[in-house]
C-alpha cells in the first residue's frame, strides 16, 4: 500500500473512472474466433462500437482487418446472432448485416455476394465442403411469413459459383451446427422443435452426402439419429474428430458431459454408436446454452484427442479427452472464462481466454512431442493502462449460499472492496453492495475481469453476481428450477443472498443496490414491486414490465419462453401473468430507480420500459 488509511466504504477515491471503463470496451469486444481448417490461420470477429456498432473480421497474425469499415459481419438469425462468418483456405464467407446477404472475400479484396438479395432470408453458421468449396451449408432463417411461429428455419446449401440457395433439410423447427466431415462424405447437424429451447432438448443427426458431377448440387442421404430426445434430453454442439467420429455434449446424466459417436463409413445406419467418453458422469456442465451460435465449447486436437470446456463454480475449466482410453485430463489455465473454441484436428485448438485479473486474449492449445499440453497467448503483450491499474483489481470469490426459506443452494460470485490506498472502512462498518442479476434468464455471469465491477470495488463497494436458480452452468435440475417460478425464485435468490452475505460480515444489507439487463432488468422491476424495501435503489436496463405484451412480440427462437417460465399460458393462468407483471404494481415502488433502454432493441422493445416510466410519472403527478 502506498498510504494506509481508512475511510467510509463507498467513498474511496479511485483512478478507475466511468469514461475510461467505457472506452476499454473499444479495445476488446471479441465476439467469435475462426480457425481456418486448411491453413490453421486464426481470425476473429471484433465489435466496433466506435464504428456504428459494426463487426469486423481481423487477421490475428497481424491484427489487420480483412475488409473495410463499410462491411459488417453480423447476422440476425435467432435475433441474438453469432456465427456470422467462417474461413476456409483464406477465403472469408460472412453475412453482411445491412442486407443479410452472404459475401466472400480474401484479405484486402472487395467482398462479392454469393447469395441473391432476398429481404426475408438471414444466414448463419456456415460449413464449407472440403472438396467443393463453392458449396456452403448454412442455417437459413426465412421470414416470408413473419409470424414468429411460422418463420421457417432450415439447412440450405449455397453455390458460391452461381449465387443460388437450395433447401436441404426443412422438417424441424430449428437447425444449427451443420458440419462436413473432413473428407466431405458426411454431414452432421443439430436440430430441435417447439416448444423447447436448445438447452431444454435438442437432437443430433448424421447423414451421408454426395456432390453431383458438375459440382453444383449437394444431395443428402438417409439421416441417422446420434443423440438427444425431444422434450427430454439435450445433445448439442457436434463437431468432427475424424472421418468416422464425432464429439458432442449430452445431458442424459443431468449435466452436459462429453460424448462421442463412431461408425463404419460403409454402414452408418447399423454401426453408428453414441456413448459418454468417460466411464462415470461428471457433475460439471460442459459447453454453453446456445443463445448465440458462436459459443462452441470443444475442439479436436487429433483424431482421438479433444479439448473440452466445462464450468465449475462459475469458472471455466479446460480438459483434454482421449477417445482411446476414455480419460479426461484437466489442463491448468490462467483463465476464469473461456469461449469460442475451435480445433483443426491437426494439433491446434484456439479460443478466447478471459482471466479474473487481466484483459481477454486469444489463446492456443497445442501438444508438445511428448503429449504435454501447451497454452500460449496469440495476443500482443498487454500493457497496463495507467488509469486501470491491476493493483485495484478485486478477484472473485465463489460462495454456495443456502437460502431461506427452503435451504436451497444459490451460486454467488463475490468481489470485495479493493484499493491499495485504503486499509478498510470505518470501525465496525460493512461495505455497501452492488448486486448484478444477469439476463437470459438461462445465462450465467462468468468470473472474468469486468472493469465495470472494478469501478465499484475500487471505491469501497462490494459487488456480487447472483447466478440464481435457472442459471446455466450448474446442471439441468438447477436450470429447470426456474420453470414456473420466473419473477419469484430469481428475485428471492438475489434478496436472500444479500442477507446471507450480511450475516457473514461481507456486506451491509441495508445499503444494497441492484441492477440488471433484459431478464435481469425484469428482476429489478419485480423486486421494486414485490420486495419494495429490500434494496436501497435499483436500475433496470431494457427490462420487461408486461409479460403478456412480451409474449405477443417474442421472436421465433423464444416463442414459448414465457409459457414455461410462468407455469402455463396466459389463457390458462392469467392471474399469474398479471401478478408477475410489474406494470400492474407500480404503486408499490418505493426505491429510487434509474431506467436505461435502447430504442433499437429487438429483444425487449422500448415500449416495455417506456410504459412503466410513463405510469410512474403519471402517478407522481397525480400526487
Amino acid at each position: 500500500m502506498t498510504q494506509g488509511r481508512t475511510a467510509p466504504y463507498g467513498s474511496w477515491k479511485s483512478p478507475v473512472g466511468a469514461e475510461v471503463v467505457a472506452a476499454q470496451s473499444f479495445a476488446a469486444g471479441v465476439e467469435d474466433i475462426f480457425l481456418d481448417p486448411v491453413t490453421s490461420k486464426v481470425y476473429f470477429a471484433q465489435k466496433r462500437p466506435e464504428e456504428d456498432g459494426r463487426s469486423a473480421i481481423v487477421d490475428a497474425s497481424d491484427r489487420k482487418d480483412v475488409f473495410g469499415r463499410e462491411w459488417d459481419a453480423r447476422t440476425k438469425v435467432h435475433e441474438y446472432g453469432g456465427a456470422a462468418a467462417t474461413v476456409f483456405g483464406d477465403i472469408v464467407y460472412f453475412s453482411h448485416f445491412p442486407d443479410d446477404r452472404v459475401y466472400k472475400t480474401t484479405k484486402g479484396s472487395t467482398p462479392v455476394p454469393v447469395t441473391p438479395f432476398d429481404p426475408v432470408q438471414r444466414f448463419a453458421d456456415f460449413t464449407v465442403h472440403p472438396d467443393h468449396p463453392n458449396l456452403i451449408v448454412a442455417t437459413v432463417e426465412d421470414h416470408t411469413d413473419s409470424h414468429p411461429a411460422r418463420v421457417a428455419t432450415y439447412l440450405a446449401f449455397i453455390d458460391a459459383n452461381t449465387s443460388t440457395v437450395t433447401k436441404l433439410l426443412t422438417d424441424a423447427d430449428f437447425y444449427v451446427c451443420a458440419r462436413f466431415s473432413p473428407d466431405g462424405k458426411f454431414l452432421s447437424w443439430q436440430q430441435w422443435n417447439f416448444p423447447d429451447l436448445p438447452w431444454q432438448s435438442s437432437e443430433i443427426f448424421v447423414a451421408p452426402v454426395s456432390v453431383t458431377e458438375s459440382g453444383s448440387r449437394l444431395e443428402i442421404g438417409a439421416a441417422v439419429h446420434v443423440a438427444g430426445k425431444h422434450e427430454q434430453i439435450v445433445a448439442q454442439d457436434p463437431s468432427w474428430t475424424g472421418n468416422n467420429s464425432l464429439h458432442l455434449i449430452c445431458d442424459i446424466s443431468g449435466y452436459l458431459n462429453p460424448w462421442k459417436f463412431t461408425f463404419d463409413p460403409s454402414d452408418l445406419a447399423s454401426t453408428g454408436k453414441a456413448a459418454p467418453i468417460t466411464a462415470e458422469p461428471i457433475e460439471e456442465e460442459f459447453g454453453f446454452p446456445q443463445w448465440w451460435l458462436s459459443r462452441h465449447g470443444s475442439g479436436a486436437l487429433s483424431n482421438h484427442k479433444i479439448a473440452f470446456l466445462s464450468f465449475k463454480n462459475a469458472l471455466s475449466k479446460l480438459y483434454i479427452a482421449d477417445l482411446n482410453d476414455g480419460t479426461l485430463t484437466e489442463v491448468p489455465t490462467p483463465y476464469a472464462h473461456i469461449q469460442y473454441m475451435h480445433g483443426d484436428g491437426k494439433g491446434h485448438v484456439v479460443a478466447l481466454g478471459s482471466p479474473a485479473g487481466a484483459l481477454e486474449e486469444l489463446m492456443e492449445l497445442t501438444l508438445d512431442p511428448s503429449g504435454k499440453p501447451l497454452i500460449k497467448s496469440l495476443s500482443p503483450p498487454a500493457q497496463e493502462h495507467p488509469r486501470l491499474p491491476s493493483s485495484h483489481i478485486s478477484l472473485p470469490q465463489y460462495y454456495a449460499l443456502k437460502l431461506a426459506p427452503d435451504n436451497r443452494v444459490c451460486h454467488v460470485t463475490y468481489y470485495g472492496p479493493k484499493n491499495p490506498d485504503y486499509d478498510g472502512g470505518l470501525p465496525g462498518e460493512k461495505p455497501p453492495i452492488v448486486v448484478l442479476i444477469h439476463g437470459g434468464p438461462f445465462y450465467m455471469e462468468p468470473a472474468a475481469l469486468d472493469w465495470t465491477k472494478q469501478f465499484w470495488t475500487s471505491r469501497g463497494w462490494a459487488h456480487i453476481d447472483v447466478n440464481y436458480g435457472g442459471s446455466s452452468g450448474f446442471g439441468r435440475a438447477y436450470s429447470e428450477s426456474l420453470h414456473g417460478q420466473w419473477g419469484v425464485l430469481d428475485i428471492n435468490d438475489a434478496h436472500q443472498s444479500v442477507i446471507e452475505l450480511d450475516k457473514l460480515g461481507l456486506v451491509d444489507k441495508n445499503r444494497a443496490v441492484i441492477h440488471g439487463g433484459s431478464a435481469g432488468g425484469y428482476a429489478v422491476l419485480q423486486i421494486a414491486t414485490s420486495l419494495p424495501t429490500a434494496f436501497a435503489a435499483g436500475s433496470p436496463q431494457y427490462g420487461i414490465s408486461d409479460m403478456k405484451k412480451l409474449d405477443e412480440i417474442l421472436h421465433k427462437f423464444e416463442y414459448y419462453l414465457c409459457d414455461r417460465l410462468m407455469g402455463g399460458t396466459y389463457e390458462e393462468i392469467p392471474e399469474i401473468w398479471k401478478e408477475r407483471s410489474p406494470i400492474y404494481h407500480v404503486h408499490k415502488i418505493k426505491m429510487p430507480m434509474l431506467f436505461l433502454q435502447g430504442k433499437a432493441d429487438t429483444i425487449i422493445p422500448a415500449p416495455q420500459m417506456i410504459e412503466i416510466v410513463d405510469t410512474i410519472q403519471t402517478r407522481e403527478l397525480a400526487g
